[in-house]
C-alpha cells in the first residue's frame, strides 16, 4: 500500500512526498528534503527497508548528529516519536496510519554555550586556604535514598507491566475489522476512541463507532461511520467514486452554447470547461439558430481533461419573397416581418407564409426551409373579390359559375374581380339561363333571373282504362292519355273502385316522349306495373340501391375540417377550415364489395398480397381507379332510371350540370362529416375513442398478423385480418357507417389540393374543378402510424391501389 510523507520545515513550509521519493536527504543544503537551519549541507539519508525507516549519517561530518540524544555514527532504525538533532535543528518523526510526518524545529542554546558566573563572595566561614575537611559533601547511603536512575527504572518497569496488561485486555476484548475497498486506496484512516490497530490486512478494534476516511488520487474521498460490534468478524465495504472529468470545449461560434448529456443540461459556455461524470455520454451541443452537434464520448474521470472540437452549422437559409404587385405585407407564422420584395433568414422546417395588400385578397403558402439552401418565392396576388347575390324564379335553382357548381338560389357568393364570369342557373322543368358579368374589386351586386318552364310528353295508359289519375294533387281525365308536364318530378296516383291504388313518381324529359303503363290489381291481388321509374329516398330514412347497397340519410351541419397544428401526426395539408354544409345526402353504410362490383364488371380481379386473397365476395373491391368507380356509379344510376351524376369528358368524368340525384362518390366534406362529426358531440380524432395506439380491437389496421410482409405494424395489436376483411366486420361509428377507419381507403369526388381553402369558399363544396390526383380518405389494412390512422389524414393518388375502394353517395 502506498504511504505518504509530509515534511514541515522550520520556516513553516510543507513538502508532500510519497515513498517513491525515498531515500530522503537531511541537511542545510538547497537540494535536500529535510532542511536544517545550520550545520553540514548533507548530514544523513533516511531510507526504507521492508517497510521500516532507518537513518544513516554521511561520513566525515564536521558536526555531530544525534538520534534520541545518542551520538549517531552508523545506521539506526527510526520509530514513531524519535528525534534527530544537528546543531540547532531538531527533527521530530511520527507515524500515523500510512502517513509519515517529519517536523523541523530550532532548539534553544545549551548550557555549554552560556556564560558561567560564580558568586561574588565565598560562603561565610569558608577558608579556602585552610583545612576544608569540614566542608566536604555529606555521603548519602544508597540503601536509604535510591538514586534517580533507580526511580526512573522502577517507573518504567511498572508502566511496562501496565501496558502489557492493557494490551492483553485489548486483545481479549477487541474484534477484527475487515475493510474491502475498491479500487485499492492510497490512504485509509480509522479514527475514534479507543484506537484501532492494523494487523496485516485487518484492524483490531474495541466495539464502538469509528470514522473511516479513505483516500485515493483521482477519486472522491470517502468518510463514513463504522460500527464494530461483538461478532466474530466485522466487514465493511467501500466503493470509491471517481472524481468528475473535465470537458474542454472548442466550439465555433463559442458563446451561449448549451451542452447536454442525453436530455440533461450539464453546462453552458462560457466558460469552455465543465465537470462531467465518468462514463459513456451522448453529447448534444446546441445553440439557438444552429443545428445541434451530436457526438459520443467516454469520460475517464479522475479530474482528467478531455477535449471536444465542434463546428456548429447554421440552421437557417436565406428566403426571398416578391409579389405582383409589390408592397405586400408579409407574415410568417402569424408574425409580420416586412414588405415585398423581402429577403430574410428563416429557420429550417415548415412555415406558414401569408401576404396582404389593400384591395387584394390575401395569399398564403406553406414552405419547408432546408438549412443552407436559399429559395425565392414569387406570389401573384388576386384583386379583392366582388360579392354577388343571386335570386331566381323559381327559387332553389342550381347555380353554376364558370362551369362549376356553387349552390342553389338564393345565394350570395364571392367572385374574383376584374374577371369575366359566366353565371348559369338551372332548375328541374325549366330552361337554363345565363349571364356574363365582370365586377370591380370590392363591388357588391344583386342579380335576379327568371327561368322559363319546359315540358316533356308522357303517354299514360292504365288498366282498367277508366281509372282516375291524379298528378301532384291535380285530377286528370281518364281519357287524357297524352300529358304535357313540366320537366320535373311528379307524383302520380292511379285509383279505381275495387282495385288497390298505385303511386308512382315520373320525370318527363325535354325533347323525349315516354310511354308509361300502370296496371291495377284487385284488392286481393298484388300491384304490377310496366312503368320504369327512378328510386327515390324519403328524407330521414334509408334506401337500398339496385346493387344491394344500403344508404343512410345524412342531414349535415357546418363543421371544421382538418386538424390543429399542435395535433401529433398532423400534416401540412390538414389545415383547419370551416365548412358550411346545408344539402342533405345519402351515403352507403359500407364500401362496395367484390360481389357487388362484379355485377358490373365480371372480369375484375383484386389479386392477393402476402399469399392472402383480396377477391372474397364480401371483401371490399380494390385495385380500381377513380374512373372505374365512377363508371360503376353511372351504371348503377341507369339501372334505376336515374339521370347519371357524371358525364364523360375526354379520359375522365365531370359532374353533369345541373347536378342530378344520380349515384356518385361522396365529396371530401361529406366523407369527413360522416366519419368525424355525425352523431358525435365533437369531431373524432381517431376511428376509436381515446388515444393512439388503440387499446381494443376497433378496426382492420396493420396488425401482428401482417408482420411478415408489412414494413410497419401496430405492435401488440391483433385484428385477425392480415389484408382486407369482409365489410362490416367491426362496429360502426356513431353515424352508423362501417369501415370509415381501417380496412380500405376510399376515393372521394374531389380533385386533390394541398390548399383546402376551396372547401370553405361556398356551401356543400365539391372541391377544386381541376387537378391531377383525386382525394383518398380513411386508413386501411396497410396503415399503422399515428399520422395515417387519424380521421383527418388526407391521401391522394391517380392510379388504382390494393388498399383503396369506394362507397356510394347521392342527393335525395
Amino acid at each position: 500500500m502506498k504511504r505518504f510523507i509530509t515534511i514541515q520545515q522550520s520556516d513553516g513550509s510543507k513538502l508532500h512526498l510519497t515513498e517513491a521519493d525515498m531515500p530522503l536527504v537531511a541537511g542545510s543544503g538547497d537540494d535536500v528534503h529535510i532542511r536544517f537551519p545550520d550545520g553540514p549541507s548533507k548530514a544523513a539519508h533516511i531510507g526504507d527497508a521492508q517497510g521500516h525507516l532507518f537513518i544513516q549519517p554521511f561520513q566525515g561530518l564536521d558536526a555531530p548528529l544525534f538520534h534520541n540524544d545518542r551520538h549517531l555514527t552508523e545506521s539506526a532504525w527510526l520509530k514513531s516519536g524519535d528525534q534527530i538533532r544537528s546543531g540547532h535543528a531538531v527533527v521530530h518523526y511520527g507515524l500515523r496510519g500510512d502517513r509519515l510526518q517529519f517536523t523541523v524545529t530550532e532548539a534553544e542554546a545549551g548550557l555549554s554555550e552560556k556564560m558561567l558566573s560564580p558568586p561574588n563572595e565565598p560562603p561565610a566561614g569558608d577558608d579556602p586556604t585552610g583545612d576544608d575537611s569540614r566542608h566536604l559533601p555529606v555521603r548519602i547511603d544508597d540503601k536509604t535514598v535510591p538514586s534517580t536512575a533507580k526511580k526512573i527504572a522502577a517507573i518504567i518497569i511498572g508502566f511496562s507491566f501496565l501496558l502489557i496488561g492493557l494490551a492483553a485486555l485489548f486483545v481479549l476484548l477487541a474484534r477484527p475489522l475487515m475493510i474491502d475497498i475498491s479500487p485499492e486506496p492510497d490512504v485509509v484512516t480509522i479514527s475514534g476512541f479507543p484506537l484501532c490497530f492494523k494487523v496485516g490486512s485487518r484492524y483490531l478494534c474495541l466495539p464502538g463507532s469509528y470514522t473511516a476516511t479513505v483516500q485515493k488520487e483521482g477519486y472522491q474521498t470517502f468518510s463514513g461511520i463504522i460500527t464494530v460490534d461483538k461478532s466474530a468478524e466485522n466487514r465493511f465495504s467501500v466503493v470509491l467514486e471517481k472524481l468528475p472529468g473535465i470537458l474542454s470545449l472548442s466550439v465555433t461560434p463559442a458563446s451561449e452554447v448549451l451542452v447536454y448529456s442525453g436530455d440533461q443540461l450539464i453546462g453552458t459556455t462560457p466558460p469552455n470547461t465543465m465537470e462531467i461524470s465518468p462514463g459513456h455520454h451522448t453529447l448534444k451541443i446546441s445553440k439557438e439558430r444552429y443545428q445541434p452537434f451530436l457526438t459520443e464520448i467516454t469520460i475517464a474521470g479522475e479530474g482528467k481533461t478531455q477535449k471536444i472540437d465542434a463546428q456548429l452549422q447554421p440552421d437557417w437559409a436565406i428566403i426571398s419573397f416578391s409579389s405582383v404587385p409589390t408592397g405586400a405585407t408579409v407574415f410568417i407564422d402569424d408574425k409580420q416581418v416586412g414588405q415585398t420584395p423581402l429577403s430574410l433568414e428563416l429557420l429550417s422546417g415548415g412555415h406558414e407564409v401569408s401576404l396582404t395588400k389593400e384591395l387584394f385578397s390575401g395569399s398564403s403558402l406553406d414552405i419547408v426551409v432546408t438549412a443552407g439552401k436559399p429559395e425565392a418565392h414569387r406570389i401573384k396576388m388576386q384583386s379583392l373579390p366582388a360579392r354577388l347575390t343571386l335570386s331566381s324564379k323559381p327559387a332553389q335553382a342550381a347555380v353554376s359559375i364558370d362551369k362549376e357548381y356553387k349552390g342553389i338560389t338564393p345565394l350570395t357568393i364571392s367572385l374574383s374581380s376584374q374577371t369575366e364570369h359566366e353565371i348559369v342557373l338551372s332548375a328541374p322543368g325549366h330552361k337554363s339561363t345565363s349571364r356574363v358579368l365582370t365586377l370591380r374589386p370590392g363591388e357588391e351586386q344583386k342579380l335576379s333571373l327568371t327561368l322559363k318552364q319546359e315540358y316533356g310528353t308522357i303517354y299514360l295508359t292504365t288498366n282498367p282504362p277508366d281509372a282516375s289519375i291524379t298528378i301532384n294533387g291535380k285530377h286528370y281525365s281518364s281519357s287524357q292519355r297524352k300529358l304535357s308536364l313540366p320537366s320535373q318530378s311528379h307524383t302520380v296516383v292511379v285509383k279505381a273502385p275495387g282495385y288497390k291504388p298505385v303511386t308512382r313518381t315520373i320525370l318527363p324529359r325535354i325533347g323525349f316522349s315516354q310511354q308509361i303503363s300502370i296496371d291495377l290489381t284487385p284488392e286481393t291481388g298484388t300491384v304490377s306495373s310496366r312503368s320504369t321509374s327512378a328510386s327515390t329516398g324519403k328524407p330521414g330514412g334509408k334506401i337500398k340501391t339496385a346493387g344491394g347497397q344500403k344508404l343512410l340519410y345524412v342531414q349535415p351541419a357546418p363543421f371544421t375540417m382538418g386538424a390543429s397544428r399542435r395535433q401529433p401526426g398532423r400534416r401540412a395539408n390538414e389545415r383547419e377550415r370551416g365548412v358550411i354544409m346545408k344539402r342533405s345526402f345519402y351515403l352507403s353504410d359500407k364500401p362496395v364489395t367484390n360481389h357487388q362490383y362484379r355485377e358490373f364488371n365480371r372480369q375484375h380481379s383484386g389479386g392477393a398480397v402476402g399469399g392472402y386473397t383480396l377477391e372474397g365476395d364480401q371483401q371490399p373491391v380494390v385495385k380500381i381507379s377513380w374512373e372505374d368507380a365512377v363508371s360503376y356509379l353511372n351504371w348503377l344510376s341507369l339501372k334505376e332510371n336515374l339521370q347519371p351524376f357524371y358525364i364523360k369528358n375526354g379520359k375522365t368524368y365531370i359532374p353533369a350540370l345541373p347536378l342530378t340525384n344520380g349515384y356518385r362518390l361522396p365529396t371530401e366534406a361529406e366523407w369527413a362529416f360522416s366519419a368525424r362529426k355525425l352523431n358525435s358531440p365533437k369531431s373524432m380524432r381517431f376511428p376509436w375513442s381515446g388515444v393512439f395506439p388503440p387499446r381494443t380491437v376497433t378496426g382492420n389496421y396493420a396488425d401482428e398478423s401482417a408482420r411478415t410482409f408489412l414494413p410497419t405494424i401496430i405492435n401488440g395489436y391483433r385484428d385477425a385480418f392480415p389484408v382486407s376483411s369482409p365489410v362490416g366486420s367491426f362496429p360502426p361509428n356513431p353515424g352508423g357507417f362501417f369501415d370509415m377507419g381501417g380496412n380500405i381507403g376510399e376515393w372521394c369526388h374531389d380533385y386533390y389540393s394541398a390548399n383546402t381553402s376551396s372547401l370553405q369558399s361556398q356551401p356543400d363544396p365539391l372541391g377544386s374543378s381541376s387537378g391531377t390526383h383525386r382525394v383518398i380518405r380513411g386508413s386501411s389494412w396497410r396503415d399503422a402510424s399515428i399520422t395515417e390512422l387519424r380521421l383527418s389524414y388526407r391521401a391522394y393518388h391517380r392510379e388504382s391501389r390494393d388498399n383503396v375502394g369506394f362507397r356510394v353517395a347521392r342527393y335525395p
